[in-house]
């Protein structure tokens, strides 16, 4: 694996740390991987984030950040995958993640509905890069049927440059596109989406009754990273970013009345690179 992998992977899980569901990578500034094949990096970032995708109200949080590649394998919190095919340009891979859901008891917004479930989603990503400039694409997939059922496609363009030294900077925007099913499972406000035992129409004042969210373009944003090195090891890395919820996803009484389709979030962390 050379050293543009490397780094194409690390910015692919630092743009997940921070988005969720990001698809982002870069190649600056990075080690090669040992003798023997091997990369390992392990850290923690604190980050500050919306309770949930729409609110207003913020939590702060510890994140860890694990990377580990071995020749076209890696495990990260982008998932368990593999770059199925690696040039000095172009990225093709597949990888299984693990995704929380939503849970109700996060915000009071949500109360009386059915939290959305964990389940184990399913990524295939390119990723196109010509000089520092990378584009790139990113489809998950509810592969159990247990979160929110539903498919997500982000497109990105990423540009990455090194502003002094050996300190790497990449920003750049995102558009995201959301199914039926994942728009119907975060931000719909039918009978259906009523939990059991949760009350027979909303309970929050000014939300509207009924309300289904179709497909459609969710949110777009914009992320900067920067990542700095301390030594051979240790590295310090920023995160900024912020997201402009969409359509239907902007419309739903969950953002328009008892949230903000403005999202903000960002962090700072500390990793060691073996």
């Amino acid at each position: 694996m050379n050293t543009r992998s490397i780094g194409r992977m690390r910015m692919v899980a630092a743009m997940s740390a921070l988005l969720s569901l990001t698809c982002a990578s870069g190649a600056l500034a990075q080690r090669p991987p040992s003798d023997d094949g091997w990369y390992v990096r392990l850290g923690t970032f604190g980050f500050v984030m919306p309770e949930y995708e729409g609110s207003d109200s913020y939590k702060v949080r510890p994140v860890p950040d694990i990377e580990i590649t071995y020749d076209r394998f890696f495990l990260s919190r982008q998932g368990l995958g593999a770059n199925l095919i690696s040039t000095d340009n172009l990225t093709l891979g597949a990888s299984v993640a693990f995704d929380g859901g939503r849970k109700s008891k996060k915000d009071k917004a949500l109360t009386g509905y059915r939290n959305v479930g964990d389940t184990a989603v399913g990524h295939i990503f390119a990723e196109y890069t010509v000089d520092q400039l990378m584009l790139s694409v990113d489809v998950g997939t509810d592969l159990l049927g247990d979160g929110h059922k539903g498919t997500e496609a982000t497109l990105s363009a990423t540009w990455m440059f090194n502003p002094v030294g050996r300190t790497m900077v990449m920003i750049g925007p995102s558009l995201t596109w959301a199914s039926d099913d994942y728009m119907h499972s975060y931000f719909s406000t039918t009978v259906d989406r009523l939990a059991p035992t949760g009350p027979t129409q909303l309970v929050l004042p000014g939300s509207r009754t009924g309300y289904k969210a179709d497909a459609g373009f969710k949110n777009a944003g914009l992320t900067a990273i920067m990542i700095h090195p301390l030594d051979e090891n240790w590295s310090v890395t920023g995160f900024a970013g912020y997201s402009r919820l969409l359509g239907d996803a902007a419309d739903s009484p969950f953002v328009k009345d008892n949230g903000s389709r403005d999202q903000f979030m960002g962090g700072l962390g500390l990793s060691y690179t073996f």
